[in-house]
């Protein structure tokens, strides 16, 4: 029951959260996140809704190519609707109705777009770019799905996107860290990273956004008090960041359309006096960093994060009690300012206050 319950929890919330597509990210290999988007397919079936899914790489195979372990694989219920690469169908094809073939062919061959007859296991290979992925979840929402499902992972970030899905779930458990506190740590700066919020000033905040449509990096000046846009000629910050910055004179903030990384970051702080200098990335997805870089750092569009799930076991023998893994995770998060709910699906023990619980029949 505390199970079942769990899972229509975790089900519901997204549901409240008005979200049409919901990026699930998993954190590290085997932690858990093909089977939280199982549970979350489910339950949101057995409510009506008819379920979309789609993979920003390639999920749902039997056997993990790393480990060489028996993987769980992706299984959508009949009147759900999937995107996968033609090449990796095989028996599972007679059991989808395809409605839409992709002209455009990746290694798998091209990608068919269908409505599930038959609930079989399906192998998901989808695009990686966050363009590609955000045209495929507005066809399948075309086609009828009510909500849309992007299986992706930290490697494969794009499923994340504002531009791609509307919300996101990240998946952690025992395999991504050998160490609990280390993995709540990890996890809540991954959570901090993820939650990179607009600027403040509403003018920034829309010139920020205009900057981004220019597709070249953009300083954004004080004038008269009121903020204007000055456009450099680099489209990148990659193998320019000193370039860049020398051009930075009295702006108040850059505004990168691309990857914001450390090292770009790392200069900043040495080479601007003013505090309250920022720099501001299109997204979270687009910022990549591994700690904080002391530097002010926002996004032209916000990343809406909703909930943690955690797998406790790990092939590699690691295990952790899910009560103090989920009790440890949850109360990381809301001590730092970010009180997000921790769900184990499997054992059914949640965190909403940072305090674990049961869920109770």
């Amino acid at each position: 029951m505390e199970v079942i319950l769990i899972a229509k929890e975790l089900a519901d919330m997204v549901i409240e959260s008005g979200a049409r597509s919901l990026a699930v990210v998993g954190t590290a290999k085997n932690v858990g996140k093909t089977v939280a988007m199982n549970y979350l397919v489910s339950e949101l079936s057995a409510k009506g809704l008819a379920v979309g899914l789609v993979s920003s790489g390639r999920d749902g195979e039997t056997v993990d190519s790393f480990t060489g372990e028996p993987k769980p694989g992706v299984i959508p219920p009949a009147g759900a609707w999937i995107a996968t690469a033609e090449g990796v169908l095989g028996e599972s094809g007679t059991c989808l109705e395809i409605t839409d073939v992709l002209e455009r062919a990746g290694i798998f061959g091209r990608l068919v777009i269908g409505r599930v007859v038959d609930s079989v296991p399906v192998e998901l290979v989808g695009p990686r770019s966050a363009r590609e992925l955000s045209s495929v979840v507005r066809k399948l929402i075309a086609f009828g799905a009510d909500i849309v499902l992007v299986d992706g992972a930290l490697d494969r970030r794009a499923a994340a996107s504002p531009q791609v899905t509307d919300a996101t779930v990240l998946a952690t458990g025992a395999a991504a860290e050998s160490n609990l506190k280390s993995l709540a740590d990890r996890l809540n700066f991954l959570v901090w990273l993820l939650s990179r919020p607009e600027p403040e000033n509403r003018f920034v905040k829309d010139l920020a956004r205009k900057a981004m449509d220019r597709d070249v990096v953009c300083f954004i000046d004080s004038c008269l008090n009121k903020p204007v846009i000055r456009p450099t000629r680099y489209p990148t910050v990659l193998g320019n960041e000193d370039e860049v910055l020398e051009e930075a004179e009295n702006a108040v903030a850059v505004a990168v359309p691309g990857a914001v990384n450390q090292v770009f970051l790392s200069k900043v702080r040495s080479w601007v006096d003013d505090t309250g200098f920022s720099v501001i990335a299109r997204d979270p997805v687009s910022i990549f960093v591994d700690k904080d870089p002391g530097v002010n750092l926002y996004v032209a569009e916000r990343l809406r994060l909703l909930a943690v799930t955690v797998n406790p076991m790990c092939y590699m023998g690691i295990s952790y009690d899910s009560r103090q893994m989920v009790s440890a995770i949850g109360s990381r998060l809301r001590s730092a300012g970010y009180p997000l709910p921790v769900f184990d699906v499997v054992s059914g023990e949640k965190s909403v206050k940072g305090v674990s619980e049961v869920a109770m029949g």
